[in-house]
């Protein structure tokens, strides 16, 4: 059995999407509309912005999911037999579109109002991420309130990310190092899937209302409940709680895994998702579609 899986923030890099522009008329489309949807060219934004450029939230979040959609597209008709879809926080909702739950037009608004809100939350409360390697959540739940982090992403059985306020980043990395653990500060610009992202969740509610979700032709399975939906009212909600909740990445994979799928596709930029999973189960195939010649290589 099959599932795609769509990445997130932090899988960005330059010139990303310029292959498929490049190559395949589907994935040009997709870039195309999603530039006249914007009202500006995204699509050469992915392609010439600079690593440090990328890493703005409001950029970041539009041009990766514009990449994650032209690759789906060129690739669609290679992918047959697909059953489940997940992604990472961000790659969430790009499974919107491959589920026809709502239009691109309408999903391009959605993220671009939710990396604006996530920004604009994140400057609200000056906070940050910390990677915690070596770790689980059991070993961390104890520690979090005494030290005052939150649990943002269970992202394997040893490696979590935690969002906390950034006056208290290295003092909490201290504490975590003397305990034994790797910590590393990750680049972003907040402390996101905590309650640090509380004004972004109502903002996004707003937004949400006015859009028309339907029925997902797949299960959806979400970083919220680790189970799949494809009910309507349920997938916007998973996708509201999912800003102010810990992904639970592992548990996305434990459910698939447990329901069949041993074969995923991972659509869009870079390789993060083949990594965290070959750390969940090794067992698990991975097959990564973001150039041409990846496409070129699907039977």
């Amino acid at each position: 059995m099959k599932a795609l899986l769509f990445p997130g923030q932090g899988s960005q890099y330059e010139g990303m999407g310029r292959s498929l522009y490049e190559n395949f008329d589907s994935a040009r489309d997709v870039f195309m509309q999603i530039d006249e949807i914007l009202g500006y060219k995204l699509s050469e934004k992915c392609f010439s912005s600079s690593q440090e450029e990328l890493k703005d939230t409001s950029l970041q979040q539009l041009a990766i999911m514009a990449v994650s959609l032209a690759a789906y597209r060129a690739s669609k008709q290679k992918m047959s037999d697909v059953s489940f879809l997940s992604g990472l926080s961000l790659g969430e909702y790009s499974c919107l579109y491959a589920g026809n739950v709502i239009s691109l037009k309408d999903l391009v608004i959605l993220v671009r109002e939710r990396a604006k809100a996530m920004q604009e939350a994140a400057l609200q409360a000056s906070s940050t991420m910390l990677a915690v390697l070596g770790a689980g959540q059991e070993d961390l739940k104890p520690l979090a309130e005494n030290l005052g982090f939150f649990l943002a992403n269970i992202n394997s059985a040893s490696q979590v990310v935690i969002s906390l306020k950034k006056e208290s980043c290295q003092a909490v990395a201290s504490k975590l190092q003397e305990q034994g653990y790797k910590v590393i500060e990750l680049q972003v610009s907040g402390g996101f899937h905590s309650p640090f992202m509380a004004p972004a969740k109502d903002h996004l509610s707003r937004v949400m209302s006015s859009l028309s979700f339907k029925k997902s032709e797949f299960p959806i399975v979400s970083n919220y409940t680790g189970r799949g939906h494809t009910d309507p009212e349920q997938i916007k909600e998973n996708l509201l709680k999912q800003l102010v909740s810990p992904v639970l990445w592992k548990d996305c994979v434990d459910y698939l895994n447990s329901k069949g799928v041993d074969l995923f596709f991972e659509v869009g930029p870079s390789k993060v998702l083949k990594g965290l999973i070959r750390k969940i189960n090794p067992k698990l195939k991975v097959i990564n579609i973001e150039k041409r010649e990846d496409i070129e290589n699907l039977s």
